[in-house]
């Protein structure tokens, strides 16, 4: 029967990276978590400035199609990506509004964004969130899974 050498060097070097990847693969998987949520993000960003202006006070026959200048810079300033979280080995973050934070005429702006994205008895719907996010999601994931190749391929090259 022929016999067959079995050498440990390969073996020791898969080892080796295993290590070294398990060692950072959260910050892998945070790096790439946070590219997708930019694309997200700056694409809500752009939509939030592509809101219309509507100064006028709206009633149910005359409904506002737009938000007024300070509840938008209110959006403007108050939109970000939270900081990651790790919920049981799952890496997240979420896209929103400081739910404390308030627009110069003392409004939520958290519930302004609300109001605007799905509309009110008074103001038209204008869902610059939802189609934000159905816009991007294709092209987010692509750069997430882009992001976790570039940085694993960083760490199994050293």
């Amino acid at each position: 029967m022929p016999k067959a050498k079995v050498t440990t060097n390969a073996i020791n070097d898969c080892l080796e990276m295993i290590n070294r990847l398990g060692g950072n693969i959260e910050e892998v998987a945070k790096r790439a978590v946070y590219e997708g949520a930019k694309i997200i993000a700056d694409e809500i960003g752009r939509n939030i400035d592509a809101l219309p202006i509507d100064e006028h006070w709206g009633t149910r026959e005359n409904p506002l199609h737009g938000v007024r200048k300070f509840q938008k810079d209110g959006l403007s300033e108050s939109f970000g990506i939270a900081p990651m979280r790790n919920d049981k080995g799952l890496i997240n973050t979420r896209l929103g509004f400081d739910h404390e934070d308030y627009n110069s005429h003392g409004q939520a702006n958290a519930m302004i964004a609300r109001a605007v994205n799905s509309g009110t008895s008074f103001s038209e719907k204008m869902p610059f969130f939802e189609n934000a996010v159905r816009a991007t999601r294709a092209q987010a994931r692509k750069k997430m899974v882009e992001a976790a190749e570039k940085e694993l391929e960083k760490i199994t090259k050293e």
